[in-house]
């Protein structure tokens, strides 16, 4: 198994299981570049301050922490599907039980990333049960 190094504090008995980049989609014209971390508990979407950026150029930005910019649960999830931003069609979708809505568009092979998530969803245990 892959260890995946990640900047945030991990809960105890919590291990990083899939890591991979992209750009979280805060609204249809925003997107800041980050990383998405899926974890036997919650998703993590880490990324850099770009103000950084915009005032010392790429050195400021190189220098900056990473800093979370969406954590959820993952049994606060209601769905998740593939949408798509634009041209590129490999953007996940996550439905929280809030009502609100996480999009993050994904780096590398859809499959990859998607067979990672569904094994991580096997072993979380739902808020309410159907009988």
């Amino acid at each position: 198994m892959k260890q995946y190094k990640v900047k945030f504090a991990l809960n105890p008995e919590e291990t990083v299981l899939f890591k991979v980049d992209g750009s979280y989609l805060k609204s249809k014209w925003v997107a800041k570049p980050g990383a998405l971390c899926l974890t036997n508990e919650r998703i993590v979407i880490e990324g850099k301050s770009t103000t950084a950026f915009l005032l010392f150029g790429v050195i400021g930005w190189l220098l900056t922490r990473k800093k979370v910019l969406k954590e959820f649960a993952l049994n606060d999830i209601t769905n998740f599907s593939r949408g798509k931003q634009g041209f590129n069609k490999k953007v996940a979708v996550f439905e929280l039980f809030d009502g609100s809505t996480v999009r993050m568009a994904i780096t590398g092979k859809w499959e990859i990333f998607d067979a990672a998530y569904q094994k991580a969803m096997i072993d979380v245990k739902p808020l309410f049960s159907v009988k």
